[in-house]
Protein backbone atom coordinates (compact mmCIF):
# COMPACT_ATOMS: atom_id res chain seq x y z
CA UNK A 1 0.00 0.00 0.00
CA UNK A 2 1.48 3.28 -0.92
CA UNK A 3 1.65 5.82 1.77
CA UNK A 4 1.81 8.88 -1.03
CA UNK A 5 -0.82 8.23 -3.47
CA UNK A 6 -2.00 12.00 -3.85
CA UNK A 7 1.37 12.52 -4.59
CA UNK A 8 2.35 10.26 -7.50
CA UNK A 9 -1.03 11.11 -9.13
CA UNK A 10 -0.54 14.64 -8.90
CA UNK A 11 2.88 14.42 -10.82
CA UNK A 12 0.70 11.97 -13.69
CA UNK A 13 -1.59 14.90 -13.47
CA UNK A 14 1.28 17.63 -14.16
CA UNK A 15 2.76 15.30 -17.00
CA UNK A 16 -0.76 15.59 -18.51
CA UNK A 17 -1.12 18.88 -18.45
CA UNK A 18 2.50 20.10 -19.72
CA UNK A 19 1.86 17.49 -22.60
CA UNK A 20 -1.00 19.56 -23.34
CA UNK A 21 0.79 23.03 -23.03
CA UNK A 22 -2.37 23.67 -20.55
CA UNK A 23 0.76 25.01 -18.24
CA UNK A 24 4.34 25.60 -18.22
CA UNK A 25 7.16 25.15 -16.16
CA UNK A 26 7.46 28.51 -16.03
CA UNK A 27 3.70 29.32 -14.30
CA UNK A 28 3.86 29.83 -10.79
CA UNK A 29 4.24 26.69 -8.81
CA UNK A 30 1.04 27.62 -7.06
CA UNK A 31 -0.85 27.51 -10.15
CA UNK A 32 0.80 24.27 -11.11
CA UNK A 33 -0.22 22.38 -8.25
CA UNK A 34 -3.76 23.88 -8.02
CA UNK A 35 -4.47 23.46 -11.48
CA UNK A 36 -3.45 19.34 -11.00
CA UNK A 37 -5.00 18.68 -8.08
CA UNK A 38 -7.12 21.57 -6.06
CA UNK A 39 -9.63 18.51 -5.68
CA UNK A 40 -8.10 16.68 -3.81
CA UNK A 41 -6.15 19.33 -1.14
CA UNK A 42 -7.69 19.58 2.49
CA UNK A 43 -4.94 23.17 3.13
CA UNK A 44 -4.27 26.22 1.11
CA UNK A 45 -1.93 28.55 2.66
CA UNK A 46 -2.15 31.20 0.37
CA UNK A 47 -6.03 31.46 -0.25
CA UNK A 48 -5.70 35.57 -1.89
CA UNK A 49 -2.94 34.14 -4.43
CA UNK A 50 -4.89 31.27 -5.08
CA UNK A 51 -7.91 33.64 -5.82
CA UNK A 52 -5.52 35.76 -8.46
CA UNK A 53 -4.85 33.10 -9.75
CA UNK A 54 -8.35 32.29 -10.60
CA UNK A 55 -8.71 29.69 -8.39
CA UNK A 56 -11.40 29.76 -5.92
CA UNK A 57 -10.63 27.05 -2.81
CA UNK A 58 -13.90 27.59 -1.32
CA UNK A 59 -15.94 27.32 -4.47
CA UNK A 60 -17.56 23.28 -3.60
CA UNK A 61 -17.82 24.38 0.30
CA UNK A 62 -20.14 27.61 -0.51
CA UNK A 63 -22.99 25.13 -2.03
CA UNK A 64 -23.10 23.83 1.37
CA UNK A 65 -22.41 26.51 3.88
CA UNK A 66 -22.58 30.45 3.86
CA UNK A 67 -19.88 32.02 3.90
CA UNK A 68 -20.52 34.41 7.10
CA UNK A 69 -20.70 30.47 8.39
CA UNK A 70 -17.20 29.08 7.31
CA UNK A 71 -15.70 32.74 8.45
CA UNK A 72 -17.60 32.07 12.02
CA UNK A 73 -16.52 28.12 12.16
CA UNK A 74 -13.01 29.21 11.26
CA UNK A 75 -13.12 32.10 13.15
CA UNK A 76 -11.46 34.77 10.76
CA UNK A 77 -12.62 37.71 9.03
CA UNK A 78 -11.70 36.85 5.23
CA UNK A 79 -11.73 33.52 3.58
CA UNK A 80 -9.17 34.58 0.84
CA UNK A 81 -5.94 35.33 3.02
CA UNK A 82 -2.42 33.95 2.62
CA UNK A 83 -1.43 32.73 6.44
CA UNK A 84 2.07 32.22 5.91
CA UNK A 85 2.27 29.21 7.74
CA UNK A 86 3.73 25.85 7.26
CA UNK A 87 2.60 24.04 5.02
CA UNK A 88 1.70 25.65 1.86
CA UNK A 89 -0.54 22.50 0.84
CA UNK A 90 -1.59 19.46 2.08
CA UNK A 91 -3.53 16.88 0.37
CA UNK A 92 -6.86 14.81 1.94
CA UNK A 93 -6.09 12.16 3.24
CA UNK A 94 -7.26 8.38 2.18
CA UNK A 95 -8.62 5.62 4.41
CA UNK A 96 -7.80 2.55 3.25
CA UNK A 97 -7.53 -1.17 4.80
CA UNK A 98 -8.17 0.03 8.27
CA UNK A 99 -6.08 2.86 8.00
CA UNK A 100 -4.98 6.61 6.77
CA UNK A 101 -2.47 7.05 4.19
CA UNK A 102 -2.04 10.08 2.01
CA UNK A 103 -2.48 13.66 3.41
CA UNK A 104 1.17 14.50 2.10
CA UNK A 105 2.70 17.75 3.07
CA UNK A 106 4.18 19.92 0.28
CA UNK A 107 6.28 22.81 0.53
CA UNK A 108 7.25 25.37 -2.53
CA UNK A 109 10.61 26.25 -2.97
CA UNK A 110 11.11 28.66 -5.86
CA UNK A 111 14.77 30.43 -6.75
CA UNK A 112 16.47 32.17 -9.84
CA UNK A 113 19.65 29.91 -9.68
CA UNK A 114 20.81 26.89 -9.35
CA UNK A 115 20.37 26.74 -5.28
CA UNK A 116 17.69 25.73 -3.26
CA UNK A 117 15.81 28.85 -1.76
CA UNK A 118 16.24 28.70 1.71
CA UNK A 119 13.84 26.47 3.98
CA UNK A 120 12.29 29.44 6.99
CA UNK A 121 11.38 28.58 10.30
CA UNK A 122 10.99 24.69 9.67
CA UNK A 123 13.78 22.09 9.01
CA UNK A 124 12.69 19.76 6.08
CA UNK A 125 11.77 16.49 7.09
CA UNK A 126 10.47 12.96 5.76
CA UNK A 127 7.47 12.83 8.17
CA UNK A 128 5.23 15.43 9.45
CA UNK A 129 2.36 14.94 11.78
CA UNK A 130 -0.64 17.28 12.47
CA UNK A 131 0.06 17.90 16.22
CA UNK A 132 3.58 19.09 14.80
CA UNK A 133 2.73 21.09 12.42
CA UNK A 134 -0.16 22.44 14.72
CA UNK A 135 2.82 23.64 17.06
CA UNK A 136 5.26 24.70 14.70
CA UNK A 137 2.97 27.54 13.24
CA UNK A 138 2.62 28.65 16.99
CA UNK A 139 -0.92 31.05 17.15
CA UNK A 140 -1.10 29.95 12.89
CA UNK A 141 -1.38 26.28 13.95
CA UNK A 142 -5.17 26.37 15.05
CA UNK A 143 -6.28 27.70 11.64
CA UNK A 144 -4.10 25.02 9.56
CA UNK A 145 -5.99 22.51 11.11
CA UNK A 146 -9.39 24.32 11.10
CA UNK A 147 -9.17 24.63 7.27
CA UNK A 148 -8.11 20.97 6.83
CA UNK A 149 -10.54 19.36 8.76
CA UNK A 150 -13.48 21.02 6.73
CA UNK A 151 -12.14 19.86 3.76
CA UNK A 152 -10.79 16.38 4.83
CA UNK A 153 -13.89 14.27 5.61
CA UNK A 154 -11.89 12.01 7.50
CA UNK A 155 -10.80 14.26 10.52
CA UNK A 156 -13.15 12.40 12.62
CA UNK A 157 -10.85 9.63 12.75
CA UNK A 158 -8.78 9.70 16.33
CA UNK A 159 -5.39 9.45 14.32
CA UNK A 160 -6.01 11.77 12.10
CA UNK A 161 -4.01 14.53 13.69
CA UNK A 162 -1.18 11.67 15.00
CA UNK A 163 -0.05 9.88 12.17
CA UNK A 164 3.05 10.58 10.35
CA UNK A 165 2.58 11.96 6.68
CA UNK A 166 4.97 12.44 4.07
CA UNK A 167 6.57 15.10 2.99
CA UNK A 168 7.48 16.79 -0.01
CA UNK A 169 9.01 19.73 -1.58
CA UNK A 170 8.37 21.12 -5.32
CA UNK A 171 11.36 22.51 -5.80
CA UNK A 172 12.48 25.19 -9.18
CA UNK A 173 15.79 26.36 -9.93
CA UNK A 174 16.40 28.49 -12.82
CA UNK A 175 13.15 29.73 -13.21
CA UNK A 176 13.42 32.42 -15.70
CA UNK A 177 15.85 30.49 -17.78
CA UNK A 178 14.12 27.84 -20.01
CA UNK A 179 17.22 26.37 -21.03
CA UNK A 180 17.83 25.68 -17.73
CA UNK A 181 15.05 25.50 -15.53
CA UNK A 182 14.08 21.73 -13.42
CA UNK A 183 10.97 21.39 -11.54
CA UNK A 184 10.70 18.40 -9.00
CA UNK A 185 9.16 17.10 -6.56
CA UNK A 186 11.50 15.59 -3.74
CA UNK A 187 10.56 13.19 -0.95
CA UNK A 188 11.68 14.99 1.70
CA UNK A 189 14.13 11.93 3.09
CA UNK A 190 16.30 13.42 0.31
CA UNK A 191 17.21 15.96 3.20
CA UNK A 192 16.59 14.40 6.10
CA UNK A 193 20.02 12.50 5.91
CA UNK A 194 19.88 12.48 9.52
CA UNK A 195 16.95 12.84 12.07
CA UNK A 196 16.37 15.99 13.01
CA UNK A 197 16.99 15.95 17.01
CA UNK A 198 20.55 14.90 15.63
CA UNK A 199 20.42 17.88 14.05
CA UNK A 200 19.75 20.66 16.19
CA UNK A 201 21.68 18.80 19.06
CA UNK A 202 24.52 19.17 17.08
CA UNK A 203 23.82 22.65 15.42
CA UNK A 204 24.03 23.57 19.67
CA UNK A 205 27.30 21.45 20.35
CA UNK A 206 29.24 23.11 17.15
CA UNK A 207 28.20 26.38 18.53
CA UNK A 208 29.87 25.74 21.40
CA UNK A 209 32.55 23.94 20.30
CA UNK A 210 33.41 27.41 18.15
CA UNK A 211 32.95 29.65 21.95
CA UNK A 212 35.52 27.24 23.24
CA UNK A 213 38.31 27.96 20.81
CA UNK A 214 37.64 31.36 21.67
CA UNK A 215 37.16 31.30 25.82
CA UNK A 216 38.52 29.49 28.61
CA UNK A 217 36.20 26.85 29.76
CA UNK A 218 36.93 24.11 31.52
CA UNK A 219 37.33 20.71 30.74
CA UNK A 220 34.42 19.58 32.92
CA UNK A 221 32.18 22.34 31.72
CA UNK A 222 32.64 21.12 28.09
CA UNK A 223 31.95 17.64 29.04
CA UNK A 224 28.79 18.56 31.02
CA UNK A 225 27.60 20.72 28.09
CA UNK A 226 27.51 17.84 25.71
CA UNK A 227 25.41 15.99 27.53
CA UNK A 228 23.04 18.82 27.98
CA UNK A 229 23.28 19.22 24.47
CA UNK A 230 22.03 15.32 23.80
CA UNK A 231 18.32 17.20 25.35
CA UNK A 232 17.94 20.22 22.83
CA UNK A 233 16.28 18.64 20.15
CA UNK A 234 13.30 20.15 19.53
CA UNK A 235 13.46 23.19 17.30
CA UNK A 236 9.58 24.20 17.58
CA UNK A 237 10.23 24.95 20.87
CA UNK A 238 13.40 26.53 20.58
CA UNK A 239 11.92 29.40 17.87
CA UNK A 240 9.82 30.34 20.50
CA UNK A 241 9.84 33.95 22.31
CA UNK A 242 11.40 33.36 25.45
CA UNK A 243 10.37 35.54 28.62
CA UNK A 244 13.58 36.59 30.69
CA UNK A 245 13.21 37.48 33.74
CA UNK A 246 14.22 41.92 33.87
CA UNK A 247 14.59 41.80 30.12
CA UNK A 248 12.43 44.29 28.30
CA UNK A 249 12.35 42.31 25.11
CA UNK A 250 11.74 38.71 24.02
CA UNK A 251 14.46 37.36 22.48
CA UNK A 252 13.26 34.54 19.68
CA UNK A 253 15.49 31.80 17.72
CA UNK A 254 14.78 31.82 14.21
CA UNK A 255 15.56 28.21 12.37
CA UNK A 256 16.58 28.49 9.23
CA UNK A 257 18.40 25.75 6.65
CA UNK A 258 20.13 25.40 3.29
CA UNK A 259 20.59 22.77 1.08
CA UNK A 260 24.36 21.70 0.83
CA UNK A 261 24.96 20.64 -3.00
CA UNK A 262 24.85 17.22 -1.99
CA UNK A 263 21.13 18.00 -0.68
CA UNK A 264 20.49 19.67 -4.00
CA UNK A 265 18.88 17.52 -6.34
CA UNK A 266 19.48 19.50 -9.25
CA UNK A 267 22.84 19.76 -8.30
CA UNK A 268 24.88 19.10 -11.66
CA UNK A 269 26.43 15.71 -9.98
CA UNK A 270 23.11 14.44 -10.08
CA UNK A 271 22.79 15.00 -13.77
CA UNK A 272 18.78 15.60 -13.55
CA UNK A 273 18.24 16.96 -17.24
CA UNK A 274 17.16 20.80 -17.87
CA UNK A 275 13.51 21.00 -19.37
CA UNK A 276 12.08 18.58 -17.04
CA UNK A 277 9.72 18.05 -14.82
CA UNK A 278 10.49 15.26 -12.21
CA UNK A 279 9.55 12.80 -9.53
CA UNK A 280 12.50 12.31 -6.97
CA UNK A 281 11.69 8.98 -4.23
CA UNK A 282 13.53 7.07 -1.89
CA UNK A 283 14.28 3.64 -3.50
CA UNK A 284 12.81 1.17 -1.12
CA UNK A 285 9.84 -1.26 -1.25
CA UNK A 286 6.88 1.67 -1.34
CA UNK A 287 8.64 3.05 -4.66
CA UNK A 288 7.54 -0.22 -6.20
CA UNK A 289 4.30 0.37 -6.27
CA UNK A 290 4.88 4.03 -7.20
CA UNK A 291 7.11 2.72 -10.44
CA UNK A 292 4.28 0.20 -11.06
CA UNK A 293 1.62 3.23 -10.92
CA UNK A 294 3.53 5.56 -13.13
CA UNK A 295 4.55 3.03 -15.46
CA UNK A 296 0.81 1.90 -16.14
CA UNK A 297 -0.07 5.47 -16.95
CA UNK A 298 2.16 4.86 -20.18
CA UNK A 299 3.44 8.67 -20.26
CA UNK A 300 6.68 9.75 -22.02
CA UNK A 301 8.35 9.53 -18.47
CA UNK A 302 12.17 8.23 -18.56
CA UNK A 303 13.02 6.37 -15.03
CA UNK A 304 16.54 6.28 -13.20
CA UNK A 305 18.33 6.30 -10.36
CA UNK A 306 20.59 8.66 -8.63
CA UNK A 307 23.06 7.87 -5.71
CA UNK A 308 22.55 10.57 -2.76
CA UNK A 309 25.88 11.27 -1.64
CA UNK A 310 24.80 10.66 2.38
CA UNK A 311 21.44 8.77 1.80
CA UNK A 312 21.62 6.08 -0.78
CA UNK A 313 19.48 5.56 -3.87
CA UNK A 314 16.69 7.71 -5.43
CA UNK A 315 14.37 6.77 -7.91
CA UNK A 316 13.36 9.80 -10.37
CA UNK A 317 10.93 9.55 -12.91
CA UNK A 318 11.65 12.45 -15.42
CA UNK A 319 9.42 14.21 -17.97
CA UNK A 320 10.90 16.11 -20.30
CA UNK A 321 8.98 19.16 -21.87
CA UNK A 322 8.55 19.27 -25.66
Amino acid sequence: MLSYPNIVNTFLKMVELLESKRISLHDELEKIVLESSISNLAYVDGRKTAKKLGFDIWQDLKQTYHEKDLKKELKIKDLYTDSQAFPDFMFKSIFENSRLVGGEILELKDSKGGSIASFNSTIPTEYKTLKEIERLNGSKGKIVIKIAEIFDKNSSYPEWKTYKRKCFYLIRTHKKDENKVKVSIVDGAFFETIPEKDLISSMFQNIFNKHAKEYPIPDKVKENASQVFQYLTDHSLISFSQDIPKASIKPRLRIMAEAKNEGNPHWERYNIPPKTLNLIIKADNESKTARNIIEESELPIEIFTIAHQNDGEFLVFSYKVR
